[in-house]
């Protein structure tokens, strides 16, 4: 079984491939997801990918790359868990690391099954939502959790 936790920083989690593009962190693998997008794994090979304050550092222009990757490297029914800063609190703005912002409604290019959801931009990642929502972390932060998976062939 192959999970993934992107852009790890020092949250190593055990079961997992940490990937980060910080040496200092010493994470599992050293990776460059944002330019390389994740080449080092094959078309539908991975079975979990978590993401847990790291999408909101991938630069604006890069980010539909990324999630495509996410959704590419992803087995047929496999599970896409993010934790992301959303705009509707003000961690998505108070750290100046962050490159891109998110919230609930960003998911329904990704997830056109959504309420609203859209198909634009070509494009191709199709997730299926379990759960998306808000969750306060800390003082006024707000963070969106989600819980996907890859759509099957046919679904």
């Amino acid at each position: 079984m192959i999970k993934l936790n992107l852009g790890c920083g020092r949250n190593k989690v055990e079961g997992y491939e940490n990937i980060d593009i910080d040496p200092t962190v010493k994470p599992d693998m050293l990776f460059d997801i944002v330019n390389n997008g994740l080449t080092a794994w094959d078309d539908n090979s991975v079975d979990e990918i978590r993401a847990q304050d790291f999408l909101e550092h991938i630069p604006l222009g890069k980010t539909i790359f990324v999630i495509d990757e996410i959704y590419r490297v992803l087995k047929d029914g496999g599970r896409f868990e993010h934790f992301t800063p959303s705009t509707d609190g003000r961690g998505a703005f108070s750290d100046p690391m962050h490159l891109s912002f998110w919230n609930i409604n960003s998911w329904f290019y990704f997830c056109p099954d959504m309420a609203g959801g859209q198909r634009f931009y070509d494009i191709k990642a199709q997730f299926k939502v379990e759960k998306l929502y808000n969750i306060i972390t800390s003082e006024n932060v707000i963070h969106t959790h989600g819980i996907m998976f890859k759509k099957e062939r046919g679904e």
